[in-house]
């Protein structure tokens, strides 16, 4: 596994604050939190996560101030700016007392705004991971330019943003969504219908859909797979499917195993909400352990 690939994340990088209430919270009423401010945004989770696992990464987003840019070089990340300003954006999310979050609050409307698309070149060869922060413009510029040469997977974002990617779906090769965002882009009332309809839509595409504790739904290199996650203490859940996003396409990128890359992607998630420490040395053991603790089935 000393193998490096190339991987071109583009997307969202801004500060999350995430917000937790110590106890039983009340409505309407003034309730006692814990409140953490950590660099955050789907392509970064990604690409720091790529990094650690010593792949050659490189991030593209719209410009940062001087704290985040250096934050990203300490992670081992090329960071590239879209824009020649920086734009102010950030994200909140509150959790109860438990981890689980009861709201997200984005002020995105930043990524939306025009970009230059000619800035992106022709990325041969290499990996490209795209979020859907960006503008529908954009987003179909860069898959439309790479699509013939290169490996593409679209991580979802929110089920607002999804139908950016409706028409695109024969040009890309992996799409990790959630259980909302998939019947977003399908209008679709359960997952197994949107998993036939993207199959129909192409029968090459790599699809996973989680649905948070429950099945995860997944057709890799042709085959349907239904996995369970492992049953773990959950301590926050946030960050869990950019953990799965990122493990999962470090192993397939490196192997093309359909199943062993699934299982590790979703061990990358359950770690990440159990808050191990993914800079651990075991970090990778424990992925392959918990792996193969994962239950699958088929589907024909």
């Amino acid at each position: 596994m000393n193998k490096r690939n190339d991987f071109i994340c583009i997307g969202a990088v801004h500060y999350d604050y995430e917000v937790k209430i110590k106890g039983n919270f009340l409505k309407n009423r003034t309730n006692p939190i814990n409140q953490e401010k950590r660099l955050g945004g789907v392509a970064y989770n990604i690409a720091k996560l790529l990094s650690i696992l010593k792949q050659k990464t490189k991030l593209y987003s719209l410009d940062c101030n001087l704290d985040q840019k250096k934050e990203i070089e300490n992670s081992g990340i090329k960071f590239k700016s879209l824009t020649d300003k920086f734009r102010n954006r950030y994200y909140t999310s509150i959790l109860d007392k438990n981890g689980k979050m009861l709201l997200g609050l984005a002020n995105m409307e930043e990524y939306e705004k025009k970009i230059k698309c000619n800035v992106i070149k022709e990325f041969l060869n290499k990996k490209i991971i795209i979020d859907l922060n960006f503008s529908k413009e954009l987003i179909e510029n860069v898959i439309n330019k790479n699509y013939k040469k290169n490996y593409i997977c679209v991580c979802g974002t929110s089920a607002h943003k999804v139908f950016k990617i409706k028409n695109l779906l024969k040009k890309i090769n992996t799409i990790i969504l959630n259980k909302q965002e998939s019947l977003n882009l399908t209008n679709k009332k359960t997952i197994k219908e949107t998993m036939e309809h993207l199959i129909l839509q192409n029968k090459k595409l790599n699809i996973i859909i989680t649905n948070g504790k429950y099945a995860i739904h997944a057709y890799i290199n042709n085959i349907y797979y239904i996995s369970y996650p492992p049953n773990i203490k959950l301590k926050n859940e946030n960050g869990a499917g950019d953990a799965l996003s990122a493990i999962f396409n470090y192993f397939y990128c490196l192997s093309s195993n359909g199943l062993d890359s699934l299982n590790k992607g979703i061990s990358g998630g359950a770690l990440m909400v159990s808050r191990y420490n993914h800079n651990n040395k075991s970090y990778l053991t424990e992925i392959n352990k918990l792996s193969r603790l994962i239950k699958f089935k088929t589907v024909s």
